[in-house]
């Protein structure tokens, strides 16, 4: 094997273990803001009140206090929806690849169908948004493998190079358009979904440059 392929072969895992490494790194940051509602009735509400009105008012408000509003702007279209949670303090503020299926599967459902929808744009079953999140990894792995043990067609090494590269472009493109904000909760890109879509980057540069290698033998 010529030390150039093997080389590139090196770099192609080394990518692929740089995208399973971003599954498990942050994906989404969530922040939370102050309740609209409370911060109407903080600026209508004098502070000279009757405890009769301020009672008054919290009774208009606290059958919203366990919903959280989540708007997702996706250039001209905006998605909003509510998620239900016990207590603001059962959010998680930092969320992974990995968590995703697991939050699935748990009370944070529809937070998580809110962050698949950043993601891909589409509004699925959460079991099949919540398994969508393997393939990112996966495919990495498994575009490695593919260079690896098929060493033979001399076009795989620019199938791949071209899949990663459209992979990361549409990756790149749909967080560069999307702008998550919240009345109570934003959604942040994290450094773990960055992370894999560089990697996807670098590893179509290492299959074109397998290919090259194939050429010149």
């Amino acid at each position: 094997m010529k030390p150039a392929r093997v080389v590139c072969l090196m770099a192609a895992w080394v990518c692929a273990s740089l995208a399973v490494i971003g599954f498990f790194l942050p994906w989404a940051r969530i922040d939370l803001r102050e309740p609209s509602t409370v911060k109407r009735l903080r600026e209508t509400v004098p502070l000279q009140g009757t405890m009769e009105g301020l009672a008054g008012a919290m009774r208009g408000i606290t059958k919203d206090v366990g919903r959280v509003a989540v708007t997702i702007r996706r250039g001209a279209e905006t998605v909003t929806g509510d998620i239900t949670v016990p207590s603001l303090e059962d959010i998680p503020r930092v969320i992974s690849g990995a968590q995703i299926p697991q939050m699935a599967n748990s009370q944070h459902a529809q937070l998580a169908v809110a962050i698949m929808e950043m993601l891909t744009g589409k509004r699925q079953q959460v079991g099949l948004q919540s398994a969508a999140v393997y393939l990112l990894p996966g495919i990495a792995v498994g575009c490695a493998a593919l260079l690896t043990w098929l060493p033979r067609p001399w076009w795989l090494p620019y199938a791949v190079s071209g899949l990663c590269a459209t992979l990361a472009a549409a990756g790149f493109w749909k967080l560069s358009t999307t702008n998550t904000a919240g009345l109570l909760i934003a959604v942040t890109v994290g450094p773990g979904l960055w992370l894999s879509l560089w990697a996807y980057v670098a590893l179509a540069v290492c299959a074109a440059a397998l290919g090259v290698t194939r050429i010149h033998r």
